[in-house]
């Protein structure tokens, strides 16, 4: 036997020894941990082992079907709460914006519903100045009465200063020079003129205290002499141009006549008519030299009656009517400008 040989032969019977070692190691391994596993097993309690037959399969399988269909439920509900929600959200947003729009329209009419209504006030206080003005014309032109053309246009600047209009600056202007020049007119002929005939009816009895009218002339011949003496006894000379008013009955006509003159002056003096007021007062004046005798009081009357003929009985303003006549102007440009616009 070689040396090689007695050299190998410790090396293999040590391989032989780690195998063996190995094995044993291994073995025991295994035996441990059926050991363990034994244990476990009998710690275990009946109810926790795990049902694995068909009967038990198939009822979890229903089971899980059942939550499965119920969750689908639950699902298609919520969906369908969404779809509901959604829906409502956009009909509250829509009716939001509706209600904006109704406030929007609300807002505008209200707006609109005010300016007519500040149109509607000031054509309102137009037409009462206009009414108010064309009362005053009236006043002025038909019964001459200054006084009441004078109110009744203060009435329509009292009116006219309510408005705020720029255009009514103009108007209010020319409304002031006219009320300026009203109230700058002299006192009413008229009246002056009714006065007058007021104030000879007053003193016709006075007048007529003084006696009757005496129209007997004198003759020139010497009062002296016998032939005078006979011919005023016999003969009386009197004015061939008016009849003498000798008998009661006659002087009462003849009042009456000068009582009807009068009343026939008071209505040409109403009518303001010139020539039939100034024909009475001439008559008026014959029946005076015929009824009463001659005297201060008599002259002055008569002489009253002369002055009064030359007295007009209407007087012209050349401002009369101008505002007037610019309101109604401004109000056919307003007319016109409302028609024209679309």
């Amino acid at each position: 036997m070689s040396e090689s040989s007695v050299a190998a032969a410790p090396r293999r019977m040590r391989g032989t020894l780690w195998l063996l070692l190995a094995i044993a190691l291994l073995v025991a391994a295994v035996v441990a941990w059926r050991a363990w596993s034994g244990a476990d097993a009998d710690k275990a309690t009946p109810s926790d082992a795990v049902d694995l037959s068909p009967e038990a399969l198939d009822s979890r399988l229903l089971q899980n079907e059942a939550a499965v269909t119920s969750m689908r439920h639950a699902q298609e509900t919520i969906n369908q709460r969404l779809t509901d929600t959604s829906a409502r959200t956009g009909l509250l947003r829509d009716e939001v914006l509706g209600v904006t729009q109704r406030s929007a329209l609300i807002e505008d009419s209200v707006r609109e519903l005010s300016s007519t209504r500040n149109e509607g006030v000031a054509s309102l206080r137009m037409d009462e100045a206009e009414l108010l003005l064309t009362m005053a014309q009236e006043r002025l032109l038909l019964a001459n009465d200054l006084p009441g053309a004078i109110r009744a246009t203060e009435l329509a600047d009292g009116v006219l200063s309510s408005l705020r209009d720029p255009a009514m600056l103009n108007l209010r202007q020319t409304l002031a020079q006219e009320l300026s020049a009203l109230r700058a007119m002299p006192k009413n002929p008229q009246a002056i003129a009714a006065g007058e005939l007021d104030a000879l009816e007053a003193v016709l009895p006075q007048i007529s205290a003084a006696g009757p009218a005496n129209h007997v002339v004198a003759s020139t011949a010497p009062s002296g002499s016998g032939l005078q003496r006979l011919l005023d006894a016999l003969v009386q000379v009197r004015p061939s141009g008016e009849q003498d008013l000798l008998s009661p009955a006659d002087r009462s006509a003849g009042e009456a006549a000068l009582s009807l003159e009068i009343a026939l002056a008071r209505t040409a003096l109403d009518r303001r008519d010139q020539a039939a007021f100034r024909l009475s007062l001439k008559r008026m004046d014959s029946w005076l030299r015929r009824l009463y005798a001659d005297g201060a009081l008599l002259r002055d009357r008569r002489e009253r009656l002369r002055r009064l003929a030359l007295l007009p009985l209407s007087t012209t303003l050349p401002v009369a009517g101008t505002t007037l006549e610019q309101l109604r102007s401004l109000e056919r440009s307003r007319q016109h400008a409302d028609s024209a616009a679309p």
